[in-house]
């Protein structure tokens, strides 16, 4: 298996990251006209499903999860040899 971070790679990464800047920025202009308060920041504005929360949810409480399990494992499990 071929383990190196080549130039497609680099470039995927960085359209990604250009991507989600961009769509960020967009967002951030259009809600900047409008008058908001902390109902509207933290409730989304009501316009969240709730499968959309529940998946969020979920994929936070296992990325937590994943960090302290794996740096645990590694040491035993000798991944890296």
């Amino acid at each position: 298996m071929h383990k190196s971070f080549n130039t497609l790679d680099l470039s995927i990464f960085l359209l990604y990251l250009v991507g989600v800047a961009a769509y960020g920025f967009y967002i951030y202009k259009r809600k900047q006209k409008a008058q908001l308060d902390t109902k509207d920041y933290f409730l989304a504005e009501g316009s969240l499903t709730w499968w959309a929360i529940g998946a969020s949810m979920i994929a936070s409480n296992i990325s937590a999860e994943q960090f302290i399990g794996m740096s645990g494992q590694e040491p035993t499990s000798c991944w890296g040899c």
